[in-house]
């Protein structure tokens, strides 16, 4: 993807500085493309090896942990900062520590300006919880039912009270399923060999390609009057079995199998059944490439090695 694949007048934007929070499957793209794009892009990193692939990518690495409390590397004066930060269950710090104090120690580290910074944020649509299947957009009220939806809620807030002081311009992204290249919910393995998926079929499954991602943020990032909260999900909306179904028969695997008791015994908590839409994305300047499953799973299958 570059720069010219864009819709939006922010495609031909002067060189900015960019910092980001979270350069993992969704934000190295981002980061990709807007050095692509000869902007001066920033990340951050806690590996000596992520650091080096950085530096090769154009990419100016600052290596912290932010969920630890030791000074951070100078950020520089960023005009777009984006908090795309995952949760690693296996790095021992908490969703608290990372999210919301690590979020604070950045935020914090930021130097104060007169001209207004942009703010992005990814949440998730698990702060919405259970609507049981129904339609929700932006102006329902969060009742999330999960510790990770309760922290997601709590950044939100943070990143709102911040912007507020500083008056710097804040933009909540929530995020559906992410899914691209390299990462199909399931292993295909799984499907190929009739393994039961432990899920309600006919549940919606709320999905976004990574790719439409990073042309919403690149349009959030520089358009002149951005919403302040956007959901971000395809358009049109599969069930579980319809996703799975879809996938079966594009690689010719066997039909999908369900086996919904088995859900409660993973040890996570439901987040809910919901169909996810958006009042808002409309009035942007962008298109989805990939509003349907069929056409993003075909894009997924034909770019696996990316």
């Amino acid at each position: 993807m570059n720069s010219n694949d864009l819709s939006s007048p922010a495609a031909v934007s002067p060189p900015r500085q960019i910092l980001i929070a979270g350069c993992g499957y969704t934000g190295k793209r981002l980061a990709d493309h807007w050095v692509a794009a000869q902007h001066q892009v920033s990340a951050f990193t806690r590996s000596e090896q992520h650091a080096a692939e950085f530096r090769a990518a154009g990419i100016q690495p600052l290596i912290a942990d932010l969920a630890e409390s030791a000074p951070l590397p100078d950020p520089g004066d960023p005009d777009v900062v984006v908090w795309s930060v995952g949760f690693d269950r296996t790095s021992g710090s908490s969703r608290q520590a990372v999210w919301i104090d690590g979020l604070q120690r950045l935020l914090d580290s930021l130097p104060r300006r007169q001209q207004p910074r942009r703010l992005l944020l990814t949440s998730s649509t698990s702060v919405y919880g259970d609507h049981h299947g129904k339609d929700l957009d932006e102006s329902v009220k969060p009742s999330p039912q999960s510790d990770a939806g309760q922290v997601c809620l709590d950044a939100e807030e943070l990143l709102r009270k911040f912007a507020a002081a500083t008056s710097d311009t804040a933009v909540i992204l929530r995020l559906s399923g992410i899914y691209g290249p390299g990462r199909l919910l399931r292993r295909l393995e799984d499907l190929q060999q009739n393994r039961p998926i432990p899920a309600d079929p006919d549940a919606w499954l709320n999905l976004v390609h990574v790719d439409d991602i990073v042309r919403l943020m690149h349009v959030l990032a520089f358009c002149d009057q951005p919403p302040e909260l956007i959901n971000v999900a395809g358009t049109e909306t599969p069930t579980r079995r319809e996703y799975y179904s879809t996938l079966a028969d594009l690689t010719g695997s066997p039909p999908p199998v369900f086996a919904v008791a088995a859900e409660s015994s993973a040890g996570r908590q439901p987040s809910g059944n919901r169909r996810v839409t958006s009042s808002v994305r409309s009035a942007l300047p962008l298109r989805f490439q990939f509003e349907d499953i069929r056409s993003g799973l075909e894009h997924c299958l034909q770019h696996a090695a990316e």
